[in-house]
């Protein structure tokens, strides 16, 4: 097992951040992972890394202060502070940032106030938050027991089963994690290139739980894949997307799979658009945190992504509810409400975010995926020429 943890940390650095000794490393971690944080700053240095930046999110210290302190107090306290993330972009830092949920760690807080302390750390990141589509960033999973505990209760094992799971969905197994990727990453540049070379207008959805809506896109959209320059941003990944235009989207769609939000489970919930925006929407659970988010500001009453994930694919064949979206997402169809990406337009990277905008990139201080995937979920393309193309049969794309 700690063979296996060394290289996934390995593979973390020099397969998807390409990490280099005269490279600044910003590692963003938990102090229940600390054994990981650990490797992954022994392999950077052996790597001949010297600046490295240790950020440790304590969720215990956060929820002690939200519930004793004024949000004034916790806006202004070190344990929400992420703004060292814009020293380490302007930089040119490589962004290692570890995801591992701790389950019920938010019950009792006010979603209100936590919703606000949300807002204020993704404003306070701003710097980063522009560069980083120049910038070499992966985020990645870190098991933890707490969150193996919630997912396998029954099993006496639980975190070598929730290690191995991920061993496993990232291929950290196979003799050369980087070889598996590489093809899976050329298979979902095919993908992308498809979805471009038709030239769409629109993608209408429907499936069983009653989503039936249409998201329009920009003129010059471009699909693509989590690997970009080289890097791969997310590990594990399965997805293309686009940003749709953000005032062309029409109709409703229901969550697929529970959303965990900062520690909030949102469920069983569904939003409403016209003209691109959220017009209505409700939860069956956690609705103020989905309130909150869609209220970030203006531009997270918009899609900034929409994300094709067939059915068929290693997360979703673990039929395990991972209770993290990094890992939910990736089994999944989905959306994001929020920030679109500038590699998302036709020479997008070389434009301002406001000429973006002008071609319908959605502008933002949040964005958050949530899953609206099914295993019936069709989606019929229209191209500019009003032909129809079915994109997506029985939650699989169908590229020929």
């Amino acid at each position: 097992m700690e063979d296996l943890k060394r290289k996934y940390a390995r593979f973390i650095l020099e397969g998807c951040l390409k990490i280099h000794k005269d490279k600044p490393l910003y590692i963003a971690s938990y102090p229940y992972i600390q054994d990981f944080t650990d490797l992954l700053v022994s392999e950077a240095k052996k790597m001949g890394v010297t600046d490295i930046y240790l950020e440790i999110r304590d969720p215990k210290r956060g929820r002690k202060l939200l519930l004793e302190n004024t949000l004034e107090e916790c806006i202004h306290d070190e344990a929400f502070d992420r703004s060292h993330m814009n020293e380490y972009a302007l930089k040119d830092a490589a962004f290692a940032l570890c995801s591992s949920f701790f389950p019920h760690i938010m019950d009792g807080v006010s979603q209100e106030k936590l919703g606000e302390v949300n807002k204020y750390m993704s404003e306070s990141i701003a710097t980063y938050r522009d560069m980083q589509h120049q910038l070499a960033w992966c985020i990645f999973g870190v098991p933890n027991e707490y969150w193996a505990k919630e997912l396998f209760k029954s099993d006496p094992k639980p975190l070598d089963r929730l290690w191995n799971l991920i061993f496993d969905i990232c291929h950290i197994k196979d003799e050369n994690p980087m070889k598996t990727w590489n093809e899976k990453m050329e298979k979902k540049r095919r993908q992308a290139d498809w979805l471009n070379h038709l030239h769409l207008d629109h993608l209408h959805y429907r499936n069983h739980k009653g989503t039936d809506i249409t998201i329009g896109l920009p003129e010059n959209y471009v699909f693509t894949s989590a690997k970009e320059n080289a890097y791969i941003v997310n590990m594990p990944s399965e997805e293309v997307f686009a940003s749709p235009h953000y005032q062309k989207t029409e109709g409703i769609v229901y969550s697929s799979k529970p959303l965990l939000y900062n520690n909030i489970l949102i469920d069983e919930f569904w939003l409403r658009f016209e003209k691109g925006k959220v017009v209505e929407f409700h939860a069956e659970k956690g609705e103020e945190m989905l309130q909150s988010i869609i209220e970030m500001d203006e531009g997270s009453h918009y899609l900034g992504e929409c994300a094709l994930v067939d059915d068929n694919s290693p997360i979703s064949n673990a039929k395990v509810l991972f209770q993290d979206t990094l890992y939910d997402e990736n089994a999944s169809c989905h959306f994001a409400l929020g920030r679109g990406f500038q590699e998302c337009i036709l020479n997008g990277k070389e434009m301002s975010k406001e000429q973006c905008y002008q071609q319908g990139i959605n502008q933002s201080c949040a964005h958050v995926d949530f899953m609206i995937g099914t295993d019936d979920m069709e989606i019929i393309g229209t191209t500019k020429e009003g032909k129809e193309v079915l994109i997506m049969q029985n939650g699989n794309l169908q590229m020929e």
